[in-house]
This record gives structure tokens, C-alpha cells and sequence, in this order.
């Protein structure tokens, strides 16, 4: 076991958080699939092959290979000297604008420009977003930056990856929950938007400006997550201190998207909790400071 020198400064770590937005596009894909199982319209309607229900069956609903990453966002965060963190980049790439080759293209340029020791930072990334940036990177003969080859390899083991669905159910040794359930416990903003269920019908509506404010909430969800998770190993800067940071500069990058009056609005609330506690330990603690005011 390691045992840190007190006497050493403590090295800051920089974090890179990941989100996606995907929907089923890949029509083409699934039939070529279709026609190497030998299956045409008309021959499923008895019962499913290798025991699938009718509803499970793979020929009839294509599965997670078959998405299309349409919208991608990105926080890179860096700890500062005194214990807070700096927002250094906070990056969407989108449909319209882009195909899926260029949203990923982008994610993976933000990793090679993110510092050497940067952290991956994902909600279920292991079971989500790394198989679906992996397989579209091969789709479109992409190669991943230095120092994150360990995502060809499934992101598991001792890797630079901080997946708060593992990390905080103990190895999903605890019954695997939503994020939105964790960031409720801690009274931490989600799905600020709309609710999640209607992610696919804003791809297939071509509502993308909702996607990506869909994809930037779980970005900012995560960002306040992996503060309070901070605390727990870094006790320097106070957590309300650290938030007020994150979202000030989240309303600068992002401002006019749907969900910044929410987080003003937040901000405001914390500043106000924090003057009245101040308020109140100045009349326990210096109660001659209200005479001399009068």
C-alpha cells in the first residue's frame, strides 16, 4: 500500500466529462444484419429465435450497435492550487451541424488536447458511452489520442475512468440507479429540460437544440456529482464555493440555453443561505458588530 507524504504537494487532477445523445439510425446496418440471419418480413410470427420474446428479438429491434451518436458534450475540468476547480473547455458537437465521424472526432480531440493525466468522468460510461465511442470510432476508421488506448479495451480494470454508476454503488454491488436518482439524494439539479424519455423523439423530430441542452444538463449533473465526490478526498475548498464556480462559468459559456435561469437561480439561493448563516454566526460570535452598526 502507498502511503502519501504529507510534506508533498498534492498533484491536481484534471477531469474530462462525457456525455452522449444517441438514437437508432442505422437502418442499413441492422438490414445487412437481417439478411445474415436469413430473416425477411413475414417470417417472425411465431415465436422469436434463441428464445427471445417477440419484443426482445434483435431481427425486429435493432440493438445498441445500430445507434447513431448524433450529439456529444464535453467539460474539462482542472483542480486549482486552493482545492476549487476551473472550467478550462465545455464543448457540444451536434446534428445538424455535424455527422456522427465529426462528433466523435471532436470528443477525441478534446482528449488529446486535455492534460496528461486527465480523468474520464461518466454516468454508466462503462456499459454506455465508451462501447458506443469505441465502436463509432472503428465505423469511421478513427484512432483514439494517446493515453486513451484503454478504451479499446473496454474501460474496465484500473483505468484513468471515474464511472459514478460503479464508483458509487460499490462495484454495482448495490442495486444499479439513475443518476437523476443520485443527484436528487444530494439535491443536485437533472434532466433540467425535459425528461429522458423523450430524447429519442427530439433526434427523430430534429429537435437538436433540446438534445443538446439534454446532453449539456447530464455534463453539468456530472460536474456537481464529481464535486461532492471531491470532498470526500479533497477537503480544502468548501463545496458550496466550489459549485458557485462551476456555475458561474457554465452561465458564461452557455448563456441563453433553456436551463441556466434553473442554475442562476440556484446560485442565487446558495449565496443567500450562505449571507444568513454568516449573518446569524456574526450576532452569536461578535454580537457587538450589530451595536456598532447601528
Amino acid at each position: 500500500m502507498k502511503i502519501e507524504n504529507p510534506f508533498e504537494p498534492r498533484q491536481r487532477r484534471s477531469y474530462v466529462i462525457v456525455d452522449l445523445e444517441s438514437a437508432v439510425l442505422d437502418e442499413a446496418g441492422h438490414q445487412r444484419y437481417r439478411e445474415m440471419e436469413r430473416w425477411v418480413p413475414g417470417q417472425d410470427e411465431g415465436e422469436s429465435r434463441r428464445g427471445y420474446t417477440r419484443a426482445e428479438c434483435p431481427l425486429k429491434t435493432p440493438r445498441w450497435v445500430f445507434q447513431t451518436i448524433v450529439t456529444a458534450s464535453a467539460m474539462v475540468l482542472t483542480e486549482h492550487e486552493d482545492g476549487n476547480v476551473d472550467v478550462s473547455r465545455f464543448v457540444t458537437l451536434s446534428a445538424p451541424d455535424h455527422d456522427e465521424r465529426e462528433v466523435i472526432a471532436g470528443v477525441l480531440k478534446v482528449l488529446a488536447d486535455a492534460p496528461s493525466n486527465a480523468e474520464f468522468v461518466s454516468w454508466a460510461g462503462s456499459f454506455h458511452d465508451l462501447p458506443l465511442i469505441a465502436c463509432a470510432a472503428m465505423k469511421h476508421g478513427l484512432s483514439l489520442p494517446a493515453n486513451w488506448g484503454w478504451i479499446a479495451f473496454g474501460g474496465d480494470g484500473r483505468v484513468r475512468h471515474v464511472d459514478f454508476a460503479r464508483v458509487l454503488t460499490g462495484g454495482l454491488k448495490m442495486k444499479p440507479i439513475h443518476q437523476a436518482e443520485y443527484a436528487a439524494a444530494l439535491d443536485i439539479p437533472a434532466k433540467m429540460t425535459v425528461a429522458p424519455f423523450m430524447v429519442a423523439k427530439l433526434i427523430n423530430a430534429g429537435q437538436f437544440e433540446l438534445v443538446q441542452e439534454v446532453c449539456e444538463g447530464d455534463v453539468i449533473t456530472l460536474a456537481l456529482l464529481l464535486a461532492r465526490w471531491r470532498k470526500l478526498l479533497d477537503g480544502r475548498a468548501d463545496i458550496a464555493v466550489v459549485e458557485d464556480r462551476i456555475l458561474r462559468s457554465i452561465e458564461q459559456l452557455r448563456e441563453g440555453r433553456g436551463y441556466i435561469p434553473a442554475l442562476q437561480a440556484r446560485r442565487a439561493a446558495s449565496f443567500a443561505k450562505r449571507v444568513g448563516k454568516a449573518s446569524n454566526d456574526a450576532e452569536v460570535f461578535a454580537p457587538w458588530l450589530a451595536g456598532e452598526a447601528a
